[in-house]
């Protein structure tokens, strides 16, 4: 092997002194030109012993690798840089606890339809299952994978881990996207590429796939007959961009979206119910519509909170996946298709069926508007408050990432008033703490140019509180805001509502000022009454900071 085409690298396994020749063009380098060719330039993760061939190309190919302080934050962090930017969000693992401790972010994705990829080394071919005590052992991690992932596949070449890429990009495109991981054993990993340069180069993604023209016709025929028409507009949605816009104002329609099609339209639009579908007010007047279009979303029960917005006439659903048309609400009229080519081509069959007619004359909201508002204030009047006062003086092009987190479930979701998409990072169906500070940190290296904050309760702050670290060596300007009611305060209270005496909810808190600037951030206290000028403080803060407000 000459020494031109090598590189000298350490053994796989700690403390065995002898160094090893490497091919300059390895397995790994080929995956990550692959990545490289579709535009991503930020990867997440921690290295290790196993790992370190996936990090040795990185530089050259002009990639940011992002050391978080965890695993899970590499992948939740992952998931804010994938939906700001808009292409999958990259995770590179060690073996063994590291592939695992990235599951949370992962199954996050897989819950919302959010594309992710997991790389990570795994055991040399023939090795697998041998019960040997070798460095992070673990019984079948593709396997252990594949239960929350859509595929994980342990590949047997560089060539077909390649493939793997291409097809997940072209099924990211194509279908509801899922997180894919790809377990590339430690001898093939390090090995010379069995690919061309010309294999990783990026493959057409194809145009989206429009809906059959007779269902499509079916659909029209059932919009163009409604008086009183609604939209529900999912994650599904965003992808017709501006055109969803032109289909409500054309059929003078509201929308209401849920928490993963939040700013599907501008919220601060006359149309705009927000991402409001758990009360019941929104329940009481989608079933009054003579027509439901469902775009792009399974309806799904954690948002609904039990209630039945089955409306007087035809339902007509538009979904990429023909299995989320049937979930828990029953189509009249099934549209099969990608709403970036569906919406228009509802556009133009409706404007040729209503050709040459009256526009419709705006409906008056403002009773609706003002009954969901009270019902929002009655769930939580403080946390209504408090995001109020916080969005009054946040940039209006602000990413806001919150948490399942009262502050954000029962307040942010409603008061802040997203002027597009992706500007509310949420995770309404898997809903778990530890989310919004790593996402966070993956928006604002996304779009270092807006203002993005963080807001949560501090119970799910500590679950990721470490990633401010994170935060403080990217050196990035990124306000926290810690909502602090003692602990877990929704849990406390259905403990109480069940007769039961309030157990392991009331937490010891840390001096979070002080827990801030340990960290090397800035830390501020504040009370409702110093919020917005402590929050004007904090944006104009460079680096991190965190606001403390107990209430």
């Amino acid at each position: 092997m000459s020494t031109e085409n090598t590189i000298t690298t350490a053994p796989e396994t700690p403390g065995a002194g002898a160094e090893v020749e490497r091919p300059a063009r390895t397995v790994a380098t080929a995956v990550l030109e692959t990545l490289r060719g579709y535009g991503i330039d930020t990867v997440f993760g921690i290295p290790g012993t196993h790992s370190l061939e996936f990090y040795r190309p990185l530089r050259s190919l002009g990639i940011r690798a992002v050391t978080t302080r965890h695993e899970q934050g590499a992948s939740y962090g992952a998931d804010g840089w994938s939906q700001v930017r808009g292409l999958p969000g990259v995770v590179i693992t060690t073996s063994g606890p590291g592939l695992l401790n990235s599951l949370s972010g992962a199954a996050t994705a897989y819950a919302e339809s959010r594309p992710m990829i997991l790389l990570s080394p795994g055991r040399p071919v023939g090795h697998d299952f041998r019960d040997i005590g070798s460095l992070h052992e673990t019984k079948n991690p593709s396997a252990a994978v594949n239960a929350i992932v859509g595929v994980s596949r342990r590949v047997t070449s560089g060539a077909e881990a390649v493939t793997m890429i291409h097809d997940a990009m072209r099924d990211f495109a194509h279908s509801r996207p899922r997180p894919i991981h790809i377990e590339i054993p430690l001898d093939i990993l390090e090995t010379a590429a069995d690919v061309p340069e010309s294999a990783t180069a990026p493959r057409p993604l194809g145009e989206p796939a429009p809906a059959p023209e007779h269902d499509v016709a079916a659909a029209v025929e059932a919009l163009a007959a409604s008086e009183r028409p609604v939209i529900l507009a999912g994650g599904g949605s965003l992808a017709a961009g501006p055109r969803l816009l032109e289909l409500a104002e054309l059929l003078e329609a509201p929308v209401i979206t849920t928490t993963n099609g939040k700013g599907a339209i501008p919220e601060k639009h006359r149309l705009s119910l927000g991402a409001d579908l758990r009360l019941s007010t929104a329940h009481e007047f989608m079933r009054s519509a003579d027509a439901l279009l469902v775009i792009g979303s399974k309806v799904g029960e954690a948002e609904l909170w039990g209630g039945d917005i089955t409306p007087q006439g035809p339902i007509v659903r538009v979904d990429i996946m023909r299995d989320q048309m049937l979930c828990n609400l029953s189509p009249d009229v099934e549209v099969p298709g990608n709403a970036a080519a569906v919406v228009p081509q509802l556009l133009d069959g409706l404007r040729a069926a209503t050709s040459g007619a009256t526009p419709r004359p705006e409906r008056d909201l403002r009773s609706v508007f003002e009954a969901m508002d009270e019902e929002g204030r009655r769930w939580a009047p403080d946390l209504a408050a408090l995001n109020e006062t916080i969005m009054e003086v946040v940039p209006d092009d602000t990413i806001l990432a919150g948490d399942s987190s009262q502050v954000t479930y029962m307040g942010s979701t409603t008061f802040f008033r997203a002027p597009q998409p992706h500007s509310l990072l949420y995770m309404g169906t898997y809903a778990t703490l530890g989310y919004g500070l790593p996402a966070a940190v993956g928006a604002k290296l996304a779009a270092p140019e807006r203002p993005v904050v963080c807001l949560v309760g501090d119970g799910a702050l500590m679950f990721s509180v470490q990633e401010l670290m994170t935060a403080v060596e990217l050196n990035l300007d990124l306000p926290v805001i810690c909502v602090d009611n003692g602990g877990y305060g929704e849990i406390r209270q259905n403990m109480l509502d069940r007769d039961i005496d309030p157990l392991a909810v009331d937490l010891v808190q840390p001096d979070w000022v002080k827990l801030a600037e340990g960290f090397g951030a800035t830390g501020f206290p504040a009370t409702m009454d110093t919020l917005a000028e402590t929050v004007q403080k904090a944006l104009a803060t460079k680096g991190p900071s965190l606001v403390h407000l107990k209430i």
